[in-house]
Order: structure tokens, then C-alpha cells, then sequence
């Protein structure tokens, strides 16, 4: 039982170290940081990484990378917000936004596997088109619009779906927004996918071996681009979140956002390589990241210090994973080692009959 346990603990990623090491130093020494309102706060601020994190995680999975993230956030935000502002209803926007999204997403796929440009290029390119888009249509200013009957979806999802009042201070009351329901549907439904359908296991398959995936006969041009489809989907939601919440859209809104999904799916054991990760690990990633940052603020210290300590943080997880690898590979072959000693003495065994 003890073995075990220690081999799920080498095996786990490096963000549940780092998140526990976080979390347990932030409750010592920063005041408020357990309290159920910097919790609440804490848990909406990570909506947009999170939904980031998971579809970043798909594409590392299968080998891949998609940097356009952070500009289809900018410009499925932009895209929304220009929409209502000239008196389209709110529904149809945010299908605009998902729509964009996902074309983008095809795009992407279509220059990866038909073009064979690498991911890191022809995403890196999307993510250029992408916030070029944002700042035209915004014209490099923030875009608001009038509430109205056709903006009331915009003001549900910025509602709370329900708050328990703990105490007489702000700090003592636990709100949970639609937009932090919607975030976890969203996340258990990819979820779900990954697990019960297809999608994980011709996903892991691609990332460990294309060739050998073909060879199965997984249509390896086919899920790439649904991969790179959801990405997309996934990206003009976190558009969708952060517009929600600020009740306008700034072009650059999903800068950088694109290096924090990929330091958070990493931290949550979503090797670059591919053929290896998980949709959980990348959510915890995600709340690991926005711990760092709540403390952080919570201590007073300057937002310029946040990228570096992402980015040293970033440094620390892929050593962890790096340790978790070289474990795992020295328990299989162990392992292997074992069974063929056993393998020789019951050799031996039968000669001596």
C-alpha cells in the first residue's frame, strides 16, 4: 500500500507540489488569503485561464502548440462587444465570438496539417492576424455598450448564481458568479469528452506517434483540426469571460494570456512532447497561477514582479515533471527487470524437472 502511494505521488504533476506549497505559505503569512470572499474572487479571476488552460492542454497533448489563443481572447472579446454596440442582440454576439473562434481554430489546423507549417509558426502567425483584428475593429479603444432588453444574457452570466453570507464583512461571504458555473460546466464537459469518448485516446495517440496513430486508423488530419477547432471555441469563451466581467473590452485584453495557458497546462503535467497530460492537471495548473497572483496582491506586491514569478515558476514545474518522467521511466524498467529474472528462474526451474 505504501509503494503505492508513493508511486502515484512521483507520478503526480508538478503543480499539486506547488499548489499545496503556495496555498499552505499564503494562508501563514498573508492575511485574508483563506477568507471565503478572497476565495470567491480568486475562483472568478481564474474563469479565463482556466477555459485557456484546458484547450492549450489538448494541444500539447497531441503534440502541438496553439499560441493564437491570447489573440482570439482579444479578438472574439472585440468581436462581441462591437456587435452589441451597434444594437445586435447579446445571444447572437457571443455566437459571433464562438464562431470566429472556431474558424480560427480551423484555420490553424488547415496550416498545420495541410501546409504542414510547424504549430509554433502557424499559430504564432494566427495569434498576429488575430489581435491585428481586435485593433482594427476597436480602433485601439475600449468598446462599450448601452444595457438594454437585448443585452440581458450579458447581465445574467455577470450575475451570481447564489452567495452565502458568513458574516457581517465582505471578506466573510461566499458569491459564486454564472460565469464560474458556466466555466465548470464547460471544463466537465471536455472533460467527459476526453474520458468517454474518442477524443483522449486518438489524442494521446497522435501525441506519441502520428505515424503509428495513421497506421490504427485514426484520421490524424481530421482531429488535429477538431483539436485546434475546440482551442479556438475554448479561446473566444475566455473572450466572452473577461468581457463579462469588465463590462467593456480593452484590444489587448488577451496579451500574454497565451504564455500563462501554456505555463499552467504544463505545470499540470502536459508534457510539450505530447502523447501525455490531462485536463485536470491543466485546471489545477490554472488555480496554481492565480493563488501566486491573489497572494501576491494581497501582500502588496508590484504586478510587474507577477510574469517573473510565472515565469520562475514555469522553471520549477518542468523540473518536477522532468523528475516525475525519469521516475516513472526507472519503475518500468525495474519492473522489467523483475519480470525477467522471474522469467528465468522459472526457466530454470522447469530445466532442473
Amino acid at each position: 500500500m505504501g509503494n503505492r502511494r508513493f508511486a502515484f505521488l512521483g507520478r503526480a504533476p508538478g503543480a499539486i507540489y506547488i499548489f499545496l506549497i503556495v496555498f499552505v505559505a499564503a494562508s501563514i503569512a498573508v492575511p485574508n488569503f483563506l477568507s471565503v470572499g478572497n476565495l470567491s474572487t480568486m475562483l472568478l479571476q481564474a474563469c479565463t485561464l482556466t477555459v485557456l488552460s484546458v484547450g492549450m492542454a489538448l494541444s500539447l497533448m497531441m503534440g502541438n502548440i496553439d499560441l493564437s489563443m491570447g489573440g482570439v481572447v482579444s479578438m472574439a472579446g472585440v468581436l462581441m462587444a462591437v456587435s452589441m454596440r451597434a444594437g445586435m442582440n447579446a445571444w447572437f454576439a457571443v455566437l459571433i465570438g464562438f464562431a470566429v473562434g472556431a474558424l480560427f481554430g480551423l484555420f490553424n489546423g488547415l496550416l498545420v496539417t495541410k501546409l504542414r507549417i510547424p504549430a509554433f509558426i502557424a499559430t504564432f502567425g494566427s495569434m498576429g492576424i488575430a489581435q491585428s483584428i481586435a485593433n482594427t475593429v476597436s480602433d485601439l479603444r475600449t468598446v462599450a455598450w448601452e444595457a438594454g432588453p437585448k443585452t440581458h444574457l450579458i447581465d445574467f452570466l455577470g450575475n451570481k448564481a447564489f452567495s452565502i453570507q458568513m458574516g457581517t464583512e465582505a471578506a466573510q461571504t461566499l458569491s459564486v458568479s454564472n460565469l464560474l458555473v458556466i466555466t465548470v460546466l464547460v471544463v466537465a464537459l471536455v472533460w467527459v469528452l476526453f474520458k468517454r469518448t474518442t477524443l483522449g485516446s486518438n489524442i494521446y495517440a497522435l501525441g506519441a506517434n502520428e505515424e503509428t496513430a495513421r497506421l490504427s486508423g485514426v484520421d490524424t488530419i481530421k482531429w488535429r483540426i477538431l483539436v485546434y477547432m475546440l482551442s479556438g471555441t475554448l479561446a473566444a469563451l475566455g473572450g466572452m469571460i473577461v468581457m463579462v466581467r469588465s463590462n467593456s473590452v480593452q484590444p489587448t485584453i488577451g496579451s500574454n494570456m497565451e504564455f500563462q495557458a501554456c505555463v499552467a497546462a504544463v505545470l499540470g503535467g502536459n508534457v510539450m512532447e505530447g502523447g501525455k497530460g490531462s485536463v485536470p492537471g491543466a485546471v489545477l495548473g490554472a488555480l496554481t497561477l492565480y493563488a501566486i497572483r491573489s497572494a501576491m496582491s494581497l501582500l502588496g506586491i508590484d504586478t510587474s514582479w507577477v510574469q517573473v514569478v510565472i515565469g520562475c515558476v514555469l522553471v520549477v514545474g518542468m523540473l518536477l515533471n522532468n523528475a516525475s518522467a525519469i521516475g516513472e521511466k526507472r519503475r518500468g524498467l525495474l519492473a522489467l527487470s523483475r519480470a525477467h529474472a522471474s522469467r528465468l528462474a522459472r526457466k530454470e526451474g522447469a530445466e532442473h524437472v
